[in-house]
C-alpha cells in the first residue's frame, strides 16, 4: 500500500525500519513510528514518476479495446488480455530494471485503480485488511507484526473500482434494502472473502474488511509449530477424527477455527466421501489430494438469493450420503436446527460457530435456538480456540477441549455431562492421563502416544532446522 504523500517530512527521521521484503512487484516495509507499527508498499516501477509513459500504455490499451471483447472479464482473464495487448510494447522499453510481465501487472493495477489495495491482497503474510469508514485509514492485520495502520485512504474512484471490480466477479445486487455484499474474490495470486456494507447500514459510508484465504492451508504440525496446541493435543485429535468422533470448534472471529478444522480434516481416511456446506469457502478443496471431497456454497445473509441457504443443503445431506461432513459459520436459529438435525441423524463431521466459551454457546442453542439439552448429546467433541490480541502479534491457542458425556453427569451442574479432557494450564503428562482416563477414546491411548512422540520429533527437526538457518 503505498504512502501518502502528507506523510510530514520531521515525522520521517523518527521512522524505525523493522522489515523489509518484495511482494509480487511491491517492496514491503514495516516501520513504527511513535509505538504503532505501519504497512507501506512501495512498487519497484512508480507510474506517478513517469505519467507520460502510464499514458502512452494507457492509449494503447484503449486503441485495442475490442480485444477486451463484449464479454465481461474476470480479473484473471482481464489481466492476461492487456498483457497481451501490451507487451510487445514494454519489451521495447529500454533500460527497464524489474521483469516486463511484473511491470505489465503494476501498469494493470493501476490502470484499474487498485493499486494501492493489490498489494495487501497479493501478500500472504496479511490475514484480514479493514476500512471502517469512508475517508478513513487502511488497516490490516499482518502474520508477523500484528495489527498494522497504513496511510492508504481510498478515495471516490478507487472505491467505486472495487465494488465494480466485486460484482464483475459476481453478480450481486446491493439497495438500502440489502446494503451489505459477501463474496469471494480469487484470482491465481490470491483468494479472499470480501464483506461490505453500505448506507444506511453504514451511514458514514461504504465500510469493508477483506479476509484473506490461505492458497496453503496450514497443517497440523505448523499450527504445533506456532504453538496453537501441543503435541499431545495433535494427537488425541487426530484419533478423535479417524474415529469418526463429531468435532465443534468454537471460538470469537479470527480466532483460527478454519485453519484448524482444515488442518485435522486431512487425517480423515481418503476413501471416505465428505461433504463441506459453506457460503465463503474456506474449507481446503481437497480432491487433487486425493480424497472424495464435494465443497457446495451456499447463499450467505448478504445475498438477495434465497435459491440456496444454508439450511436447506444441510438437511439436503441426509441424502447425499456422506461419511464425513463440514459445516462451517453455524450462525442463525435455522442453521442451529439443521445441524442438530444432521447430527441426530447420525451423520459425523466438524462444525465451526462464533462463542468464547461452551457454556456460552451452549445457552445460545437452548435458550436462543430452542435446540433441547439433549440434543447437545449428539456434539461428542467442543474445541474452544481463543485469540489474544499483542500489540505486535496475535496468538490463536485451543483453549479447552470438552467431551459430552453422558456416563457420569454432574447433575449439580447446569451442563453436567461436559468433561473437560484439555486445558491450555495443563503440562503433557495431565493431558495424557486425562485422556487415558476420562476420553471416548481412551482404548486408543496407545496410538496417541505413539503419534505424539512422532510429532514431537518432526517439531524438534523443525528447530533445529531453524536454528541452522539462523
Amino acid at each position: 500500500m503505498t504512502s501518502c504523500n502528507s506523510v510530514q517530512q520531521g515525522k520521517h527521521a523518527e521512522k524505525k525500519v523493522i522489515s523489509e521484503y518484495i511482494i509480487h512487484g511491491f517492496k514491503i516495509i514495516i516501520h513504527e513510528e511513535d509505538g504503532i507499527v505501519y504497512y507501506t508498499a512501495e512498487p519497484l516501477f512508480d507510474f506517478q514518476k513517469d505519467p507520460l509513459l502510464f499514458a502512452e500504455l494507457s492509449a494503447l490499451v484503449n486503441k485495442n479495446k475490442d480485444r477486451l471483447g463484449k464479454e465481461i472479464l474476470r480479473f484473471d482473464d482481464l489481466v492476461d488480455t492487456i498483457k497481451s495487448v501490451c507487451m510487445w510494447k514494454v519489451l521495447e522499453i529500454d533500460g527497464l530494471e524489474i521483469d516486463p510481465e511484473v511491470f505489465t501487472e503494476l501498469f494493470i493495477y493501476r490502470l484499474i485503480k487498485l493499486d494501492r489495495l493489490i498489494p495487501a491482497l497479493l501478500d500472504h503474510y496479511v490475514n484480514e485488511i479493514y476500512m471502517d469508514q469512508k475517508g478513513s485509514a487502511l488497516y490490516l492485520d499482518h502474520q508477523t507484526f500484528g495489527r498494522c495502520n497504513t496511510n492508504v485512504i481510498l478515495d471516490e474512484e478507487e472505491l467505486e473500482a472495487l465494488i465494480t471490480r466485486i460484482k464483475l466477479e459476481h453478480p450481486i445486487t446491493v439497495s438500502a434494502k440489502k446494503p451489505s455484499l459477501k463474496i469471494e474474490f480469487q484470482t491465481q495470486e490470491f483468494h479472499s472473502r470480501i464483506s461490505m456494507d453500505f448506507p444506511p447500514l453504514s451511514p458514514n459510508g461504504p465500510t469493508f474488511n477483506i479476509r484473506k484465504l490461505k492458497r496453503k492451508p496450514l497443517e497440523l504440525l505448523d499450527l504445533i509449530n506456532l504453538n496453537t496446541l501441543p503435541t499431545s493435543l495433535g494427537s488425541y485429535l487426530v484419533e478423535a477424527v479417524i474415529n469418526r468422533q463429531n468435532i465443534t470448534i468454537i471460538g470469537e472471529p479470527n480466532a483460527g477455527k478454519t485453519t484448524l478444522a482444515n488442518a485435522i480434516d486431512l487425517y480423515t481416511p481418503k476413501h471416505w466421501r465428505k461433504i463441506a456446506i459453506e457460503d465463503a469457502i474456506e474449507s481446503t478443496n481437497q480432491a487433487s489430494m486425493g480424497f472424495k471431497h464435494l465443497s457446495i456454497q451456499v447463499d450467505s445473509f448478504e445475498s438477495n438469493k434465497s435459491n440456496h441457504t444454508k439450511t436447506a443443503e444441510i438437511l439436503k445431506l441426509l441424502h447425499r450420503s456422506p461419511d464425513w461432513i463440514y459445516l462451517g459459520e453455524i450462525q442463525s436459529s435455522e442453521h442451529t436446527k439443521a445441524m442438530f438435525e444432521a447430527l441426530n441423524a447420525g451423520l459425523k463431521g466438524i462444525q465451526t460457530a462464533h462463542s468464547d466459551s461452551v457454556e456460552k454457546i451452549l445457552r445460545r442453542w437452548e435458550n436462543l435456538h430452542k435446540i433441547s439439552v439433549t440434543d447437545f448429546l449428539s456434539l461428542e467433541t467442543i474445541i474452544i480456540m481463543k485469540r489474544e490480541i499483542l500489540k505486535t502479534n496475535f496468538i490463536r491457542t485451543i483453549a479447552e477441549i470438552y467431551e459430552v458425556n453422558t456416563n457420569n453427569p454432574q447433575i449439580d451442574k447446569k451442563y453436567g455431562f461436559l468433561t473437560k479432557i484439555y486445558d491450555f494450564s495443563w503440562d503433557k503428562k495431565r493431558t495424557i492421563d486425562t485422556i487415558k482416563e476420562e476420553s471416548f477414546i481412551k482404548e486408543k491411548i496407545d496410538s496417541i502416544i505413539e503419534r505424539e512422540i512422532s510429532f514431537q520429533h518432526h517439531v524438534e527437526n523443525k528447530k533445529e532446522q531453524l536454528l541452522m538457518v539462523k
